[in-house]
């Protein structure tokens, strides 16, 4: 995988190496995100000197401690022929030994499989961490994709290792406005397409062709069943949840729109009473995410809530892929390809442009280039009414409120019409001052312009939402 930007990853890395006590870090991410891409070349451009980075696979603890042993043996160059430590406690040791004279970056990937094949590992570097890390200046990274494993061997206080870590990077999807780093050739526009299928994950974005257009990409990527596409959701599941059916059930009904825990547990036949433990499974293996309307005034107590798909992929995979599992192994990819197109501008503009319109005020409101400060920036609906970008000032008594259209015709007055109609029905921003604001993929008729620049309605157009 090829290295792209990550400069706040690499500023926070080299910050925390930069002092000379013992550091004990942890980095999260999923699959494909690029934490070993980054940590290498962090370590080869960053750093001065040796350093380690091994990664643990699914062996035996032998060969693993075989291969461990040879990794420390390339950091003493005095030391000739085969290596091999007795032991794992004797292979740390030895690090720590290192570290007493200089600073050494050690990183192990793939810990989950180390704890794996050697699960006395933890109880051994609590032990080790506690005697050393006063007199020494070694900098400790552990990583792993099996978030549920990384966060309970290191957030459970029952874990040897809980209160022994000084620093943890969660590794993110890339943002959307880096895409292009990856795909030089799209336009704007496609660059918000492919957000809304594959979201921000190097690993997906570096098989995307932007020689091809989007949609060849998707029926040669996602729907053609023949590469690792086609088992990367279920893999992504089944490498936090032993027994994922019920998971499975759930992620497939927010496929289909179904949101609240009383429309999921409708459509799976989970007991209402169940379904709160499965989200909040959900939750905390961040495959979903909770959201409020925002015209809540307590939003700790409030039952207008949702949960959906917080991923970009997995979000497309279980609205196009999994419930047409049948298409796929038919090879029937023309009849598949069909139900995407059908409402693709509405899904584009339901998910990854909704998302964007709503950093954008963020940023505007950050900027403060805004009429008032946003407390909070999201989505507000009633039973009858939804809006798609909200930006609340409490304390102001002020909202923007705003609408996304991701078609080929221009946006027109009846939207801004509709909008202001809907924005009235909120009962808690009654008395509020109210701002608007439009997203449009192919812009607005000149109608609409010269009557936003009166009513002061913020436009912004393409896939760059340039004002």
């Amino acid at each position: 995988m090829q290295f792209q930007n990550r400069i706040r990853d690499l500023q926070f890395l080299n910050q925390r190496f930069a002092g000379k006590k013992a550091r004990f870090m942890v980095v999260y991410g999923r699959r494909r995100i690029g934490k070993t891409v980054l940590l290498r070349h962090w370590i080869e451009k960053h750093l001065s000197g040796k350093h380690l980075l091994w990664t643990a696979h699914r062996t035996t603890s032998d060969v693993l401690l075989g291969g461990f042993s040879e990794a420390i043996a390339k950091l003493t160059p005095e030391v000739r022929g085969e290596v091999k430590f007795t032991n794992w406690q004797a292979a740390f040791e030895q690090l720590f030994h290192l570290g007493i004279s200089r600073r050494l970056a050690v990183v192990i990937d793939e810990f989950p499989y180390l704890v794996e094949c050697a699960p006395e590992i933890p109880t051994l570097l609590q032990k080790l961490w506690d005697k050393h890390k006063d007199d020494n200046h070694l900098f400790l990274i552990l990583c792993g994709s099996h978030y549920h494993m990384m966060h309970e061997q290191f957030a459970s206080r029952q874990k040897p290792l809980y209160g022994r870590v000084t620093e943890n990077l969660i590794l993110d999807e890339i943002a959307p406005e880096e895409l292009g780093l990856f795909l030089p050739r799209y336009s704007p526009e496609q660059i918000v397409e492919t957000y809304s299928v594959i979201g921000g994950v190097p690993g997906y974005l570096e098989l995307w062709d932007d020689r091809r257009p989007v949609f060849r990409n998707i029926e040669e990527q996602l729907l053609s069943g023949i590469t690792f596409f086609s088992q990367e959701a279920t893999l992504l599941i089944q490498d936090e949840i032993a027994e994922p059916r019920t998971y499975l059930a759930i992620l497939e009904a927010m496929g289909a729109n179904r949101s609240t825990p009383a429309e999921l547990a409708r459509a799976t036949g989970i007991a209402i009473n169940h379904m709160g433990k499965y989200l909040r499974t959900l939750l905390d293996l961040r495959f979903v995410r909770r959201i409020l309307s925002e015209d809540a005034k307590n939003r700790t107590q409030t039952r207008m809530t949702r949960y959906e798909i917080r991923d970009p992929f997995l979000r497309f995979h279980f609205q196009y892929i999994y419930p047409y599992a049948d298409l796929v192994q038919q090879k029937r990819i023309g009849r598949l390809t069909e139900i995407v197109r059908t409402n693709f501008d509405s899904y584009v503009g339901n998910t990854a442009y909704e998302e964007l319109a709503r950093r954008k005020i963020a940023q505007l409101g950050d900027e403060q280039e805004l009429s008032f400060s946003p407390d909070y920036i999201g989505r507000a609906w009633t039973r009858q009414v939804e809006l798609d970008v909200v930006a609340v000032g409490w304390k102001q008594k002020s909202v923007l409120i705003g609408e996304c259209k991701w078609q080929s015709a221009r946006v027109t007055d009846a939207v801004l019409d509709s909008l202001i109609e809907r924005g009235e029905k909120f009962l808690n921003f009654a008395g509020f001052k109210k701002h608007y604001a439009l997203f449009s993929k192919s812009g607005f008729t000149a109608s609409l312009e010269e009557r936003a620049k009166q009513k002061n309605v913020l436009l912004f157009s393409g896939g760059k939402l340039d004002a």
